[in-house]
């Protein structure tokens, strides 16, 4: 889940090109224009979330992959554009995958890193990890002056559309585990929970409902999906939508495909992506982040 943040000008803005819309659209309900307001305010969360120098998935000038027990090294003296993990040992910093977190030796310092931590190694890099499954460990070197970050524009979405907000229904089965390959050569593991139907433009639709635990109450589901805009005028590899569901799970509710987004792949080479496995829809989902325009 991606954490939310606060508003910023490039929020007004969004809010602005929304309220243009309605103006152009009479046949939106008051229901309809909030839950549109709504979108907006989600659009500027994420868009300023990329903007930050901390957080951005954007802000990343290497990653690497571990096993437990293998072991990388970087010189943190090297420029940012030419900063990279090693596998050679005798290098100035090393990190260790001690199979839960990693041990950091650098000089006469010694850390353990854990996943939400950070590691600096001056004023623009930093370290941070993360855990993958089956023990496995990413380890990225982030730059806080990345000039992706600062060229960043803002997303590329289709208009609100208040028709791509749909009611579905949930048809639940025996969590099933799917392994999924990702694009970084590795694997992982989504439980499939269940379906959900719905009528996209009078066609009659169904996606698979995964879940990171299948461990119920579902208080989330994960929809991974490719459909006919792929390639043309969405991202090739598919995209994702969250679904938040803090009562959980209900027989009957509302997907809002406006909230749909790419894979970070569409934007990042580091990110670890899943291949889908599911046949891609037959119709075209013109709703939510649409591909990027410098693709």
């Amino acid at each position: 889940m991606r954490p939310r943040v606060a508003r910023t000008v490039l929020g007004t803005l969004v809010l602005g090109s929304v309220a243009l819309f309605w103006g152009c659209s009479q046949a939106m309900s008051p229901e309809q224009q909030a839950q549109a307001e709504s979108w907006g305010q989600w659009r500027a969360e994420q868009e300023a979330q990329v903007k930050d120098p901390q957080r951005s998935f954007l802000n990343i000038r290497d990653a690497v992959y571990l096993r437990p027990q293998q072991q990388v090294g970087l010189d943190p003296s090297t420029p940012a554009a030419q900063i990279r993990w090693h596998k050679q040992a005798s290098m100035p910093l090393t990190l260790h995958h001690n199979g839960q977190d990693a041990s950091v030796e650098w000089g006469d310092q010694q850390r353990t890193l854990s996943a939400g931590e950070t590691l600096a190694l001056n004023d623009n890099l930093f370290v941070t990890v993360g855990t993958l499954y089956d023990q496995g460990l990413r380890a990225f070197v982030r730059d806080r002056h990345h000039p992706k970050v600062a060229e960043f524009e803002g997303f590329e979405f289709f208009d609100y559309n208040p028709d791509a907000r749909v009611m579905a229904q949930f048809v639940a089965q025996t969590p099933e585990p799917v392994m999924f390959q990702t694009i970084q050569g590795l694997k992982n593991r989504f439980y499939r929970v269940g379906k959900v139907a719905f009528d996209w433009q009078g066609q009659a639709v169904t996606l698979s409902a995964y879940h990171s635990s299948g461990k119920a109450p579902y208080r989330s589901l994960l929809l991974f999906f490719k459909d006919a805009s792929n390639g043309d005028t969405t991202y090739g590899g598919g995209r994702e939508l969250v679904l938040e569901l803090p009562d959980g799970v209900a027989q009957s509710f509302a997907i809002d495909f406006n909230y749909t987004i790419n894979f970070y792949c569409a934007r990042s080479t580091f990110w670890n992506c899943p291949v889908l496995k599911d046949p891609a829809l037959t119709v075209a989902v013109e709703a939510g982040e649409q591909l990027p325009a410098d693709y």
